[in-house]
């Protein structure tokens, strides 16, 4: 049994490890088929996502390379960017290798969507791996010139982005712009702490205010153009074209849509974890994006594949972040619990405490991975000394 995971993110790390883990020999596994698990990914490197606003700004990401994180795990890792996924014949299209599998993990993720804004894709920054950095090396120069720097979108990562810009760049003059109110998926004590600190931090905010056109030197928006020396792109995700080309069954962003199992509605032997599974509603809750659903996910499509090998039946995911937290720079920060109807509408904790249990939430997603590789060694070790034990 091969069992093959594209995608590196929390979620297809969590996957590979828990499957590695759970499908390795011992008294608990004796009703699985051998088995071996693949992950393939386009690069060897663990992308801290929820920490690119930081290396925008100037902040020096550690290497964490994906050969060391599943190092002696049984996990094997195949790097190169995939292709084509050949649903009929079984097999992934990897850098120009056919790979087959018996069953697959879809952990893609998600990217900015740059397409929906005329020339977003040609003159904005994204805050991803390689464009971050880019933006980071102008900073120094940006700064030191006053520049303008209008970041696009007001959810949480422009309110991050542009944040974190201004704190660690105060030369820069940080136009955070977006197409409904700021921090909308907050109650309104939180917005209001957020207004106050953006405002305090001397970023400059429009709300309701639809960007309609990029342009090398300028934003212009329904209320006229606005412009600026950079550009970054913060307004909204798109999944992979992968999932819709291979024929899945997708919503309007792409999305594979899943089952409360997260197995794919269209071919149900294929599971999606992660930003690429969307679950409709009337399946059940929907599944927030980010890392904070993101390694639950995994771990659940690791648990409910094992269970299939075993022959017993899935489990459906049930999961509700208790709260949902944003940093304000370094050292500001606004966290809100949810209420008993599972609304944003519980207490907040604002100021440092909030900007210190970002962190920690933050550097606890690296080390769940981190818990989870240990465990995953230690279960590779003992499969490793059965042979001996048993001839003893």
């Amino acid at each position: 049994m091969h069992i093959l995971v594209l995608g590196a993110g929390y979620a297809g790390v969590m996957a590979a490890l828990r499957l590695a883990r759970e499908t390795a020999a011992g008294p608990a596994q004796q009703n699985l088929p051998p088995t071996r698990v693949t992950l393939v990914n386009a690069r060897d490197e663990f992308v801290e996502r929820i920490r690119l606003h930081q290396v925008a700004a100037g902040w020096t990401a550690p290497a964490r390379p994906l050969s060391a994180m599943f190092a002696n795990t049984g996990v094997e890792l195949r790097v190169g960017a995939v292709r084509a996924i050949d649903l009929a014949a079984r097999q992934v299209d990897v850098a120009g290798e056919r790979i087959g599998y018996d069953r697959l993990v879809l952990a893609l993720g998600s990217s900015v969507d740059l397409e929906s804004v005329p020339g977003a894709r040609e003159h904005a920054f994204t805050l991803d791996p390689q464009r971050a950095q880019v933006l980071a090396a102008r900073m120094p120069q940006l700064a030191a010139a006053g520049a303008k720097v209008v970041i696009a979108g007001n959810g949480l990562t422009g309110i991050e982005a542009a944040s974190e810009l201004a704190e660690h760049w105060p030369g820069l003059r940080v136009i955070l712009v977006g197409a409904g109110p700021v921090a909308a998926e907050l109650s309104e004590p939180a917005r209001a702490h957020v207004r106050r600190q953006l405002t305090a931090a001397g970023i400059e905010v429009l709300e309701s205010v639809r960007v309609e056109r990029v342009t090398a030197d300028a934003v212009w928006t329904a209320a006229g153009q606005i412009e600026c020396d950079a550009c970054v792109w913060a307004a909204g995700f798109r999944a992979p074209a992968l999932a819709r080309d291979a024929g899945f069954d997708v919503n309007e962003r792409g999305q594979v849509r899943v089952d409360a199992c997260l197995r794919s509605l269209s071919h149900p032997d294929v599971y999606v974890a992660g930003d690429l599974a969307w679950l409709p509603p009337e399946l059940g809750a929907p599944l927030p994006m980010g890392c904070k659903s993101a390694g639950p996910a995994g771990g659940h499509v690791a648990h409910n594949l094992v269970r299939e090998l075993a022959g017993t039946t899935p489990r459906h995911m049930r999961f509700r972040a208790p709260a949902y937290c944003m940093s304000l720079g370094r050292r500001d920060g606004v966290l809100q619990l949810r209420g008993r109807d599972g609304s944003m509408t519980g207490p907040i904790m604002t100021g440092r405490l909030a900007a210190y249990v970002k962190e920690l939430i933050c550097s606890g997603a690296v080390w769940v991975l981190r818990f989870e590789h240990k465990r995953s060694q230690r279960r590779a070790v003992d499969r490793a000394l059965a042979p001996m034990a048993a001839g003893g």
